[in-house]
């Protein structure tokens, strides 16, 4: 029982029980001051029978939202509004209402057979389905006026097919944003089913989920997700598949994926992941492929493979062209191949940036660039100097991890060093490379070519880095991390990144890192992102007559870039650094892990224990919040690393043996053993039980 003059702390929180985000996010915490604050340790929580269980209040927030972004852009359902700039200047602007014209759906036309959709086959199945169904309503038709005894068109009807067209597709995305948001949920397990709010009630959700079919993609990917967590690497590769064949970046889960399984030896789930997206795939590609019509720009030449295979000539279609005719679904990719850099990438902003601007030696953006990158070779350099000082590591020589006396404080010089001269080299390149590429790039321009090749090579190179991350981590990253880390570099890299894209990595995130304030900002920059794209456009449309010069837009594209690489930055720390990874310091390991969740390492440079110098504590001693690896009791034992990269006492030293992490696990005097929140059992009794974080509470009964 506690005593009378005990401090009241927060209520403890039960293995199986919800982790309330007002009690570990700032933000949700401020926020629930308007309901009276976070529970206290005596709340009285709602009875776990009621109806209002979490996942359907998340699904009453994503309705609300859903039907703020319908609400948001259903000016723009008529397409009679459109003149004047009014699609930009009420920021409603919608591919669905404008493709339904112009993909000839409006006549009949069906994607792929009768027109050559820009977009892969389950969109085009998407935008079909709905549209044979709206055109049971009425066409548009004119309204006439007699005017000097002659029947005159005084103004036209609300096309009624389109707007049923966008309100049926509105229907459908929000099924979808439910099914994900539930997906999202369940990914994330009872412990943090909250963080799926952050998908729930993300601001892009209002502004982006009718701008184009991503959703559909969103869902898919969520859904694969999700069953990967439930260990079914059949149905994850399934849906992957039909992910895929909606939009191409759920390929990149599979990356993840096998980065991580290779590092846990998971080798056959992963392969069978693999096989079961690759025939998803071909049996929703290829059905296409055969039966798509071959196209001369818009106008259709000739039939499908399989409609001319009573009259022959169908073999020489097989490769996508015949008689001057392409393929449909093979445009589809031509187009892409073909495209030139788009309105919110980087290698727009550079084609402006190098015209607008003396791209010389110390012209203005060489200047600037000499700036940025000195900035970041002193935060390279003295960033971990001043966080070890912070952490209270010093060179005093008490024998501490990074102190003077520790075994490892060469190989920590050397690091150091390395950390430094690289550093260095990347600074020389950046500042002699600027002013040399801007020039070129300003009289001859980036050919088609030359940018798939740049944006292919900074995509690889992406993605080596982030291996390398996966593989020398000190512990296995979860998936979501390395998920997010992989669609960004695409993102970033990519010479298209259409606003709508932003609804990829939402679900993405909220597994990720489960932060509100960093989440808050980077909606800011997307919601800011957007005001200045449709400012601008209306900056052309009026030959800058009103609207915003072409520099505002730019910036706001560098911007929303830069925050996208800061938070990418926070994702890579936390990898490096599991302490500091809120999901793991709530007692879970990789919730959406499935067979990778708990699994130890077997490859790598931590699939074997490696001894560390007894009298020295892991290098990974210094935990957010200032403690150090020991707990009340002198610790002078030594230690070992284990399979999973985590450390344990090899024996001596005060306190009782058990496990120990770079997470700031340490017991306090009366706890046991990391394993159990008893302090019984050993470390790998529960998943993910090495990352919980230190308990303050003296007593949490």
């Amino acid at each position: 029982m506690t005593a009378p003059d005990a401090p009241v702390t927060d209520r403890a929180v039960t293995a199986d029980e919800a982790v309330s985000p007002s009690r570990e996010d700032p933000v949700a915490r401020g926020a629930s001051e308007l309901i009276g604050g976070p529970p206290g340790r005596h709340a009285a929580l709602p009875d776990r029978r009621t109806w209002w269980t979490p996942v359907r209040v998340l699904l009453a927030l994503t309705i609300v939202v859903c039907g703020l972004g319908y609400a948001q852009k259903s000016t723009c359902r008529d397409t009679r509004n459109w003149t004047h700039e009014y699609q930009y200047t009420r920021m409603c602007y919608s591919d669905v209402v404008a493709l339904y014209s112009q993909e000839g759906l409006k006549d009949g036309k069906v994607p792929f057979l009768d027109y050559p959709t820009e977009y892969p086959p389950l969109i085009g199945a998407t935008m079909e389905v709905v549209a044979a169904v709206s055109r049971v309503a009425p066409s548009q038709k004119p309204v006439y006026r007699t005017e000097n005894g002659q029947q005159v068109v005084d103004h036209w009807t609300i096309d009624t097919r389109s707007a049923l067209f966008y309100d049926l597709t509105a229907l459908v995305f929000l099924c979808l944003a439910c099914v994900t948001v539930v997906a999202v949920a369940r990914t994330a397990g009872r412990r943090r089913i909250w963080d799926a709010a952050l998908f729930a009630l993300a601001p892009t959700m209002v502004l982006h989920l009718l701008t184009n079919w991503d959703i559909v993609a969103v869902a898919f990917a969520a859904l694969a997700v999700y069953a990967w967590s439930r260990r079914a690497p059949v149905a994850a590769g399934v849906l992957l598949g039909l992910g895929v064949a909606t939009k191409f970046y759920p390929v990149f889960f599979l990356v993840a994926i096998g980065l991580l399984c290779l590092r846990t030896g998971q080798l056959r789930a992963f392969a069978r992941t693999v096989a079961a997206t690759a025939v998803t795939v071909v049996v929703v590609v290829l059905p296409t492929y055969l039966v798509a019509g071959y196209f001369v720009g818009d106008q259709k030449a000739r039939g499908g493979i399989l409609s001319s295979l009573g009259s022959g000539g169908w073999f020489g279609m097989l490769d996508g062209n015949a008689d001057g005719a392409q393929n449909a679904v093979a445009r589809f990719f031509d187009l892409n191949e073909h495209r030139p850099a788009d309105w919110d990438s980087l290698a727009f902003a550079v084609q402006w940036l190098s015209g607008a601007y003396n791209p010389g030696w110390f012209g203005g953006p060489h200047l600037i660039v000499i700036a940025a990158a000195t900035l970041g070779l002193v935060a390279l350099t003295t960033g971990p100097l001043v966080r070890a000082r912070w952490n209270g590591l010093d060179d005093e020589g008490d024998g501490r991890p990074g102190s003077a006396d520790d075994p490892l404080w060469g190989l920590g010089a050397t690091v150091r060093g390395s950390r430094t001269a690289i550093g260095a080299a990347g600074w020389l390149v950046v500042v002699v490379a600027t002013p040399i590429v801007l020039t070129a790039v300003r009289d001859h321009g980036i050919p088609v070519t030359v940018l798939n090749t740049i944006t292919m090579i900074a995509l690889l190179g992406s993605i080596a880095a982030i291996a390398a991350l996966c593989w020398f981590a000190p512990r296995r990253p979860r998936l979501p991390q390395v998920l997010f880390l992989l669609v960004v570099a695409f993102l970033v890299t990519n010479k298209v990144f259409s606003p709508q894209y932003t609804l990829w990595l939402l679900p993405l995130y909220a597994l990720a890192r489960p932060r509100w304030r960093a989440f808050l900002v980077w909606q800011a920059a997307e919601v800011y992102l957007l005001f200045m794209r449709f400012m601008h456009f209306i900056y052309n449309d009026t030959n800058g007559a009103r609207g915003v010069a072409r520099g505002w837009f730019v910036g706001a594209v560098a911007l929303r870039d830069l925050i996208l690489l800061v938070l990418a930055g926070l994702v890579v720390r936390e990898i490096l650094r599991p302490e500091l990874d809120i999901v793991r310091a709530s007692g879970v390991d990789d919730p959406a892990g499935g067979v990778l969740d708990g699994a130890e390492d077997v490859y790598g440079p931590y699939g074997r224990s490696v001894p560390v110098a007894v009298g020295a504590a892991p290098p990974e001693a210094a935990v957010a919040g200032g403690g150090l690896w020991s707990d009340a009791r002198t610790d002078t034992g030594a230690f070992a690393r284990t399979d999973t990269g985590t450390f344990r006492r090899l024996g001596g030293g005060g306190g009782a043996s058990g496990s120990a992490t770079g997470s700031g696990g340490a017991r306090g005097p009366a706890a046991g053993p990391v394993g159990t929140p008893d302090g019984g059992g050993d470390g790998a009794a529960e998943p993910g039980a090495l990352f919980k974080p230190r308990r303050t509470d003296p007593d949490t009964r």
